[in-house]
């Protein structure tokens, strides 16, 4: 299970730092900044994922702007 403050690694080796989390429309979504092998923060790396859970768990990287406006909002109210 995903969770914040945990590094994920996807399968093309990217790594990313799951900052938070939320629920919205019943789907789970994690905002994420990427990390070099370092484990340093690469601050133009932003991302909002949304998991899946079937027989694993897998991500799915949100590209829809409105999608995105609306999860940021939200989840800039949980901090």
């Amino acid at each position: 299970m995903i969770r914040t403050n945990t590094i994920i690694t996807l399968e093309n080796k990217e790594r990313y730092l799951v900052l938070n989390e939320t629920n919205y429309r019943d789907g789970h979504y994690f905002l994420v900044m990427g990390i070099d092998e370092n484990k340093e923060v690469i601050s133009t790396k932003v991302a909002i994922f949304k998991e899946h859970i079937k027989e694993e768990i897998y991500i799915e990287k949100i590209e829809d702007s409105n999608l995105i406006m609306e999860l940021t909002k939200q989840m800039k109210s949980q901090l």
